[in-house]
């Protein structure tokens, strides 16, 4: 499993996981654009900004979908908030 750090405001969407790779989908709400990051394992493999919460949801599950069409499976244990330290 691997383990990832969300930074502060951000929000898992979904984990998928094929084979030994993971894949996640990270929504950083802001006042301004909203960003969304797509990361393999530890690497950032794109970002995308919409100008609200509700378009960058909608791409985020739409991506989701077409991955998981792919092969991709859900990965709920990436999913579980983080203990608190």
């Amino acid at each position: 499993m691997t383990t990832y750090t969300v930074e502060p405001g951000g929000r898992v969407l979904w984990c998928l996981r094929r084979t030994v790779t993971d894949v996640r989908c990270v929504i950083y709400p802001r006042s301004g654009p909203v960003e969304v990051r797509v990361l393999q394992d530890r690497d950032l493999v794109l970002t995308e900004t919409f100008p609200d919460e509700s378009a960058a949801l909608v791409w985020a599950r739409e991506y989701g979908t077409r991955l998981r069409s792919q092969g991709w499976r859900e990965n709920a244990e990436d999913l579980s908030p983080p203990s608190a330290a």
